[in-house]
């Protein structure tokens, strides 16, 4: 089985058919940590809530302690938002469970059955989310706090790792708001696609920000960034794709198209090098084509480097006994 990270990604939220509801067990404490017990029957209802959606479900000692591990952190964890005063609203669980049934297409009621099966209610599920929304109130507070990626950092890995080694030639950076075809769709249904995506050119045409609606509207990669699907060489791209945005200037947006998987407006934020192939690049624009990315990942880095060391300073300072 893959490692389970204690990263605080609810992985867990994706909803596939379950298995069987678990097993009555008979009660006993596994941990304390700081004081408070884990009791035998709460691992059991975290491992099966955690574990939804997994086809076949490992049952061996080692995930067994990786995800007694993982819960002794998350004590540890909720424990110190306690200690900073980090509360929750019931409005904050209740957008978690409408975000949950919106990535994973499914109604609530559709969702406790699913719960059900796992032998839980709905109530453990909203725990377990409540937790982890101050599980993450408390590392942005504690770890996100403490990173901060600067433009000479940027330039620095770009000068030690990127440099030299890029390819050559146009390239853009485009926006995107996608609207898929379902496969098999009807004319019908195409049809009312296409009316959706029409209406949102409208709206953006007549001035509203196109990252916002790509954010409530997109089905496509990068939905969560405004749309923004970064840099792109010609044939890295569908054909349609391609012809589109290296026809438009920075700024400009195109029409609605349609390509095999959906409707699609596009928007160039930024173009780099000649159409022709022929780079003209120079240092600050290759750079900046790759300064999204490398932001990201020496923030990437720096989140688990920073995480790994808060969260083994917390459990220095704990008391956990392992029965």
């Amino acid at each position: 089985m893959k490692k389970i990270c204690a990263a605080l990604a609810l992985a867990f939220l994706t909803i596939c058919p379950a298995a069987d509801a678990a097993h009555l067990v008979v009660d006993r404490i596994l941990a304390t940590v700081n004081g408070e017990i884990i009791t035998l029957s709460e691992f059991e209802k975290y491992k099966s809530l955690i574990l939804m959606g997994t086809p076949e479900k490992p049952a061996d000692a080692d995930t067994d302690r990786q995800l007694l591990s993982q819960l002794i952190e998350k004590k540890i964890v909720l424990q110190e938002a306690k200690k900073l005063d980090i509360t929750l609203k019931d409005k904050d669980i209740e957008h978690a469970l409408e975000d949950v049934q919106r990535r994973n297409k499914i109604d609530l009621k559709t969702l406790e059955r699913e719960i059900i099966k796992q032998g839980a209610t709905l109530e453990d599920y909203k725990k377990i989310l409540g937790d982890e929304i101050l599980q993450s109130h408390t590392i942005g507070r504690a770890v996100h706090a403490k990173i901060n990626v600067t433009e000479k950092d940027i330039q620095e890995f770009y000068e030690q790792n990127v440099k030299g080694k890029e390819r050559k030639g146009a390239r853009v950076r485009i926006q995107q708001i996608l609207l898929l075809i379902p496969n098999g769709a009807a004319p019908g249904k195409i049809s009312d696609i296409e009316k959706r995506i029409q209406d949102l050119y409208r709206k953006i045409k007549a001035g509203d920000d196109f990252g916002k609606l790509a954010v409530q509207n997109s089905q496509g990669a990068g939905a969560q960034l405004g749309g923004d699907i970064g840099f792109f060489y010609k044939d890295e791209l569908m054909p349609e794709i391609e012809k589109m945005a290296f026809s438009l200037n920075k700024g400009e947006v195109s029409p609605v198209f349609r390509t095999e998987i959906g409707f699609h407006i596009i928007k160039v934020l930024d173009r780099i090098g000649d159409d022709d192939g022929k780079s003209t690049d120079n240092n600050t624009a290759a750079l900046h084509a790759q300064e999204r990315e490398i932001k990201g990942m020496l923030y990437n880095m720096a989140f688990e480097k920073e995480l790994r060391q808060w969260l083994m300073g917390l459990k220095q300072k704990a008391y956990i006994e392992i029965n």
